[in-house]
């Protein structure tokens, strides 16, 4: 489980307290508000993409060191306060971000953010970040400026990382870019790949003739919570008990190899029991239903690709009479 910090950090926010009398489209981040008297210029979010996090200098023709990351994103663009340095809103950044858990990966100051005089003054970050500049560029403008890149590394190994450009433009205004990115695998199963999707027909075909079956159910990410595109499965196993009430069987969970043994046995045994619960819900008789769960105890395939990996994540029904 996540702990508590480790929330999907894109959830509504109250702007009530903004001193701005602008239409904001965006909200803060919920564990990094903003400076007092700054403005949401942009803001974008996306459930999943990849972006680069810099960690070290811009280079001549791009960053001399960063990471790409896939994740959940977001990006703000703050008008910060003109009467404000960049040092002074930089610094309060890092405070708060020391404060809720991050650490500082790294950090610049106006000139010493590129390696040398006739470095490009801009790169790409993140592809769809509004910045106002063609192909989404970040601009950095090093007369007075700073930067920071700041990490929270959650106990189950989700990271979330922010990246914030805060600069004077030519001189008359001031503007401060918020980029935060936490790690998650991509949600997969979208898109269907069998044209011969599994029915009450197909259910009783294969308990008849092997005795069992795997369901590849869609459960969230390291969560036992059956998400509703599952219910079309769920419809079809429960219109096959209903039409066969002296049926009963066993539910069997199975997890892949990520992650201790003992959390995958738990978690196969609560995903199991999710069917179940599914069923009984259903108004199936509970005393026909058994569940139990193997972990990653018994793979189909091996564990060496996400591919396989997803074979393994099922949950396999057996009949018993």
């Amino acid at each position: 489980m996540r702990n508590t910090f480790n929330i999907f950090f894109f959830l509504t926010i109250s702007l009530a307290g903004s001193t701005s009398t602008l239409a904001e489209s965006g909200q803060d981040l919920p564990f990094l508000g903003r400076y007092p008297g700054s403005v949401v210029d942009n803001y974008r979010s996306t459930h999943y993409d990849e972006m680069t996090i810099p960690l070290g200098p811009l280079g001549k023709n791009a960053l001399t060191r960063s990471e790409t990351l896939e994740g959940q994103i977001t990006y703000i663009k703050y008008q910060v306060p003109r009467d404000r340095s960049p040092l002074e809103v930089i610094r309060n950044y890092q405070q708060a971000l020391q404060h809720a858990g991050f650490h500082i990966l790294w950090q610049c100051a106006n000139h010493n953010c590129r390696t040398n005089g006739d470095a490009a003054i801009n790169t790409s970050l993140w592809r769809n970040a509004p910045t106002g500049y063609t192909g989404g560029v970040e601009n950095f403008l090093f007369d007075d400026g700073r930067m920071l890149t700041a990490e929270h590394r959650a106990t189950d190994g989700v990271r979330t990382l922010v990246f914030i450009n805060d600069n004077t433009l030519f001189g008359h205004s001031q503007d401060a870019s918020v980029y935060a990115i936490q790690t998650q695998p991509m949600q997969n199963g979208m898109v269907p790949s069998s044209s011969d999707p599994l029915t009450s027909e197909n259910m009783l075909y294969a308990l008849n003739d092997k005795g069992q079956f795997s369901l590849h159910l869609p459960f969230d990410f390291n969560r036992s919570t059956l998400r509703t595109d599952a219910q079309p499965s769920l419809k079809a196993l429960s219109d096959l008990l209903k039409k066969h009430p002296q049926l009963h069987v066993r539910i069997e969970g199975h997890t892949d190899q990520v992650g201790s043994e003992s959390h995958n046995q738990k978690l196969s045994v609560t995903r199991a029991v999710a069917v179940k619960n599914a069923l009984i819900a259903e108004g199936i008789d509970p005393q026909r239903l058994e569940t139990t769960g193997y972990g990653s105890s018994r793979p189909l395939v091996s564990n060496d690709t996400e591919a396989n990996r997803a074979i393994n994540r099922r949950v396999e029904i057996i009949k018993l009479a």
